[in-house]
């Protein structure tokens, strides 16, 4: 154990203070030249430097931290009519469910005669609408005179059926309230690639 002068300490110390460093890198490296160190003393420093420095060059209040915290995601709602079923006479049904058969069939078949699309195809027999899009599936739309419905096979969302609003001149689907034609744009559109937009049927298109 090596003893040093009450006096000598003294003067060190006082030595040190004079110089007054101004930054904790400075006080760090005073204090590590200083004969009197030891390896406990020279960490403490390290750490304290440090963490001034870390605190002055990015406050806890900084705009980035702010920003981090309040930024949120948020997904759109859905948003969906509130279609309702009505009652149709078995000419109602017919009426309007023969109409917009036609209005699908004519479109499809339009659409089939400007694109090239391989293994496009649409035939309609007895109340059956069947669109072919090759490897993409086959669509089936029919009608179902006896619960006053339009039934549809979708390849890639199943069967699904469809009552008829009146107020609304549409076909929906009461588990989802979307309606067949949304459907079937949104479907189709992305198995051809391109936007189409299947008619209504009826004296107001929508």
């Amino acid at each position: 154990m090596v003893f040093i002068p009450q006096r000598a300490l003294a003067r060190s110390v006082a030595a040190l203070r004079s110089k007054a460093p101004s930054t904790p890198s400075q006080r760090t490296l005073t204090l590590l030249r200083s004969p009197f160190h030891n390896r406990s003393a020279t960490a403490a420093c390290k750490a304290a430097a440090t963490s001034a420095v870390c605190t002055r060059s990015l406050p806890a209040t900084s705009n980035l931290a702010i920003n981090c915290r309040s930024r949120q995601f948020h997904s759109s709602p859905v948003v969906k009519v509130d279609y309702k079923i009505s009652v149709l006479s078995d000419d109602e049904y017919h009426n309007v469910a023969d109409n917009t058969m036609d209005a699908m069939v004519e479109y499809f078949e339009d659409l089939g005669d400007s694109t090239d699309f391989p293994g496009f195809d649409v035939e309609y027999q007895s109340g059956v609408m069947t669109l072919k899009l090759g490897d993409k599936g086959t669509y089936v739309v029919n009608k179902q005179p006896p619960n006053k419905q339009l039934w549809l096979s979708s390849p890639l969302s199943g069967p699904k059926r469809y009552d008829y609003d009146t107020e609304h001149k549409v076909w929906f689907y009461t588990r989802d309230h979307h309606s067949l034609h949304w459907l079937l744009n949104h479907e189709i559109s992305e198995a051809l690639g391109i936007d189409i937009h299947v008619p209504f049927g009826n004296d107001d298109d929508q």
